[in-house]
């Protein structure tokens, strides 16, 4: 069951839509009971594997293309750039263009 889960998530994680009620019903079981067997089994929430899954998406493409900061934000899932940027800096510690130029620094 959570094979599927992390599947579908990996599959999926850049669809802005995506949410624990979506994989949950994939799985055929209610949101609050995937909530837990998930973290319990992952160590991280739903939410928390869904941002790691974008983060490191948007990491990569922060180091092998030269979109920009929205289109990257598009890219893996966020409607709203600012929120992205917003979410990057808070998990990474750093700015898309910090990360970039450093990055390329190395």
């Amino acid at each position: 069951l959570l094979h599927e889960a992390v599947s579908y998530i990996d599959e999926h994680f850049a669809d802005e839509e995506i949410s624990l009620n979506t994989v949950s019903a994939v799985c055929g079981i209610s949101p609050n009971h995937f909530s837990s067997i998930f973290s319990q089994e992952m160590g991280v929430t739903f939410i928390e594997y869904l941002i790691g899954k974008r983060m490191d998406r948007a990491k990569e493409l922060l180091m092998t293309t030269d979109l920009r900061s929205s289109e990257i934000a598009y890219q893996v899932g966020y409607k709203d750039p600012h929120y992205f940027s917003y979410t990057f800096k808070k998990t990474q510690g750093l700015t898309t263009r910090e990360y970039r130029s450093r990055g390329r620094e190395e």
